[in-house]
């Protein structure tokens, strides 16, 4: 399988500062295949050999994948619409979450985009709980109070700019609470 695109995302999804050091995963289904990000890896810095594969069981077939893996794969067993995720500790999505503040969709791309904003409670990464609250949500853009954000799509591409889109917005959230003082 061709894993540019997987590349180029974590890349970007580094570079532009969503994740640092060794938060955040990425991964992408492929018929009963999941491609994954390894675990303890820095995204800006990964090549094609280091993506994990994990079968949709759970078996590895490849590699030692993030931490997260349960939540991945929950993911991909109850939202067979999804083909992508993407998990970041972006800045602003994050410091919402701690606060517990619920963002506005202000602009008409966060509407077309995410649509609406799902929240998840707090529950301990990496676990099966987390995995199963994440799953279980209907939205495809979701906030987990306390760690960060996941978004789903059919494609990465589609995932990313999920991110993209709902980190710009919570900025904007915090730009309008500044001036609402």
């Amino acid at each position: 399988m061709d894993l540019k695109e997987f590349i180029k995302i974590c890349h970007l999804l580094y570079d532009r500062k969503y994740v640092v050091g060794s938060g955040g995963n990425v991964s992408l289904k492929k018929d009963n295949l999941v491609y994954i990000t390894p675990t303890g890896s820095i995204l800006g810095f990964l090549n094609e050999e280091d993506i994990c594969v994990v079968d949709i069981a759970g078996k590895i077939i490849k590699g030692k994948p993030t931490s997260e893996l349960n939540m991945h794969l929950e993911i991909y067993r109850n939202k067979p619409h999804v083909n992508a995720v993407v998990h970041t500790h972006s800045m602003y999505c994050t410091a919402f979450s701690v606060l517990d503040k619920k963002l506005e969709l202000y602009t008409p791309e966060a509407e077309i985009f995410l649509k609406k904003i799902g929240y998840v409670d707090y529950c301990p990464c990496g676990t099966l709980e987390l995995a199963e609250c994440v799953s279980s949500c209907n939205e495809d853009v979701l906030i987990l109070k306390k760690h960060g954000i996941v978004t789903l799509g059919s494609t990465l591409t589609e995932a990313y700019i999920k991110t993209e889109v709902l980190e710009e917005i919570a900025k904007l959230n915090h730009i309008v609470m500044s001036f609402d003082k």
